[in-house]
């Protein structure tokens, strides 16, 4: 048996209180998070192709290959997702990496003329320049990293 003080607080009976339902805990927990993360993959790249690679000082000549682009090119930006993603799953791996220039910026013009890059998107060899591929299928331009091959 309890006895209480008197003028003590009586412990309340936390029955009424109820306890969330688990659609809204998904509603408004765990939605927004899946939300976030599919948003994410979808307009990160984007992002990076207009706010990244707006000032490349040289050719990254461990790279296996340069990928020349524009932001406004809609060819660059059909594959521009593909490439941010590949060098995001190599990122601690260079000799993977595809670095990636965008040529519509007035800080990287230069690179039209030294490398004669006529069309985006242009691949290229860093150690060979004249090795180009200018394509958007992500097989051929697998296949022209790994091994220079282009087969258009």
């Amino acid at each position: 048996m309890k006895h209480y003080i008197k003028g003590g607080k009586r412990p309340k009976n936390n029955l009424n209180k109820q306890l969330p339902k688990p659609m809204t805990i998904f509603v408004n927990k765990v939605l927004p998070v899946i939300l976030l993360l599919v948003a994410g993959f979808y307009f990160i790249p984007y992002a990076s192709m207009n706010f990244q690679n707006n000032d490349v000082d040289h050719i990254n000549k461990n790279n296996e290959a340069v990928m020349f682009y524009s932001s406004t090119c809609s060819h660059c930006q059909k594959v521009y997702p593909k490439i941010f993603w590949h060098n995001v799953l190599n990122l601690k791996n260079a000799g993977k990496q595809i670095q990636t220039i965008n040529v519509q910026n007035p800080n990287n013009k230069h690179y039209i003329r030294e490398f004669a890059v006529q069309e985006t998107p242009t691949f290229m060899k860093p150690n060979n320049p004249d090795m180009k591929l200018v394509s958007t299928d992500v097989k051929q331009i697998n296949n022209f990293a790994e091994t220079g091959a282009s087969d258009q």
